[in-house]
């Protein structure tokens, strides 16, 4: 029993993350509550005086999982069932059967006219019950959100006896097979999550195999040599266990896991005829992107608002504009909402579909959104998604400078010489060179060394900060040795050598230049 509940907790977590309105699957998680009143009969007990004929009032409980086999591939066929396969655990339930039992059995203490007397006083029997079964069935909407629900079911009943004296008690299981079948009549209360309805109705029950011939207890000893008396409910053996009434009538509450009136699923496959036509009608042989249907979405407001109403768009787009947008919108994106697609489409008054001229119009309009935005990732999607641009160059740049600055993120937060010094040698012309050396004369300037001052007049003779440096040299200190180097490693000299080689190739490459002219 526990493996079942196990089970029905993992299909119902699954059932949460799954996107049943794209995907068309259904589920249900349903639990059943009756009252019903359960006859044990024993005309012959074994040690018993009077024969047992006890009715109980009980409380079967009820669990099932319900999947349905039929999804999205079916979806020519209009078919207003849904049919089922699923398990169950059913008629949960427990008593007390009988109490104090007035018996004979052939020793000193009892006989046959008194019985034993009080020596078992106390002593009861009781019994509890379950019975694990798989379903099959189907489900029929009848009108808007009211459904009926017919099941069958096969599995075993076990009946578990208990008696129990004194401190001991003594146990005996009997397996029985069980049929059954089950109608219900559903209504939905509301939806608790996304395709998640939560539903409450009334369950009708039947079962049909008997339960004959049940061994409750086993047999008390055939000798009186044993001096002790038995159990007074020695060798019971039920002849019939069965309901006062032929059905069972309770209360279920279900959680519904995609489920779709019979109208939204007429509507869904209609639609989706469409959908194969407008693409059909299309100029383009591609489709649009994710990221197409959403920026169509956000400018074109294809979304119903709060009053279940399409916005009014008609002082930002023409009649005929928003229609051609809205047919490509329609045959590639496919809106999630049904009552959402079903308003657009009945707003369509033209049967061209004009994509290609929408998608051009919107490649100047999504590059001035990409080149504001600073974000690298819309940056690299506009590439993909138009590798021929003449904008490719700028976003190239941007890109560039954009992973640059992160990079020079990271330096500025390190703050020391050898980071500001390691970026300026790996990009001679990189985009932030100006940053770089502020961040340098301002650690050259809290150290306040005069071999620091010396050494940044000589990285950068034609620096911003050549006068202010040249000033302070009045007042460093010359005692000290420099920072840069105790940092960076590099001697004075071995700077200057670099600065120097540096010049050359800089003159070189003039000399090259005016040579060529």
């Amino acid at each position: 029993m526990r493996k079942v509940l196990l089970i029905s907790l993992f299909f119902a977590v699954a059932a949460m993350a799954a996107d049943f309105e794209r995907s068309n699957w259904r589920m249900q998680l349903y639990v059943q509550g009756e009252v019903a009143f359960l006859n044990f009969q024993d005309k012959n007990p074994e040690l018993l005086l009077d024969k047992i004929d006890k009715e109980l009032m009980t409380f079967p409980i009820n669990a099932g999982f319900l999947w349905s086999p039929l999804i999205t591939p079916f979806y020519k066929a209009d078919i207003p069932f849904t049919f089922w396969l699923g398990v169950e655990v059913n008629s949960i339930q427990f008593g007390e059967i009988a109490k104090d039992p007035k018996f004979y059995f052939e020793s000193d203490n009892c006989d046959k006219t008194k019985g034993c007397g009080d020596a078992n006083k106390g002593e009861s029997l009781s019994f509890r019950s379950y019975a694990p079964s798989v379903l099959a069935g189907f489900s029929f909407n009848l009108i808007g959100g009211l459904d009926i629900r017919l099941l069958g079911g096969y599995g075993f009943h076990f009946f578990s006896f208990y008696d129990e004296r004194f401190s001991h008690t003594d146990q005996k299981t009997t397996i029985l097979p069980t049929a059954f079948a089950s109608g219900a009549l559903e209504y939905k209360i509301g939806e608790l999550f996304k395709d998640v309805d939560f539903k409450i109705g009334v369950n009708v029950r039947r079962e049909f195999l008997p339960y004959e011939d049940v061994k409750a207890t086993g047999k008390a000893p055939k000798t009186n040599e044993d001096a002790s008396i038995p159990a007074g409910y020695s060798g019971i053996e039920f002849d019939k266990i069965s309901y006062k009434l032929p059905v069972r009538v309770g209360l279920e509450l279900s959680l519904d896991f995609g489920r779709e009136s019979r109208r939204d699923r007429r509507m869904r496959y209609v639609l989706h005829d469409r959908d194969d036509v407008l693409r059909k009608n299309s100029e383009v042989k591609d489709t649009l992107s994710d990221w197409d249907c959403m920026a169509i979405e956000r400018d074109y407001r294809f979304f119903l608002d709060e009053d279940g109403n399409l916005p009014d768009m008609s002082e930002s787009f023409t009649k005929t504009q928003f229609s051609d947008v809205l047919e490509s919108f329609l045959a590639f994106c496919h809106p999630e909402d049904l009552a959402t697609k079903e308003k657009l489409y009945a707003t369509l008054d033209t049967g061209k579909v004009q994509l290609k001229e929408y998608q051009t119009r919107q490649e100047d309009s999504r590059f001035e959104q990409v080149m504001s935005s600073n974000d690298p990732e819309m940056l690299a999607m506009y590439l993909e998604y138009y590798p021929d641009s003449p904008h490719r160059a700028e976003v190239e740049a941007k890109l560039q400078v954009l992973g640059e600055y992160h990079k020079f993120r990271e330096i500025q937060a390190q703050n020391t010489f050898k980071a500001y010094l390691t970026y300026l040698n790996d990009n001679p012309n990189g985009a932030f060179r100006d940053e770089a050396e502020a961040g340098i004369f301002e650690l050259v300037k809290g150290s306040g060394r005069l071999k620091d001052y010396e050494i940044y007049l000589k990285r950068f003779p034609e620096g911003r900060f050549v006068e202010e440096a040249k000033a302070a040299l009045k007042n460093a200190d010359a005692s000290a040795p420099s920072m840069i180097e105790v940092q960076t490693g590099e001697t004075e000299e071995e700077i200057e050598k670099a600065e120097h080689k540096k010049s050359n190739k800089k003159a070189q490459k003039k000399s090259k230049g005016k040579k060529k002219k």
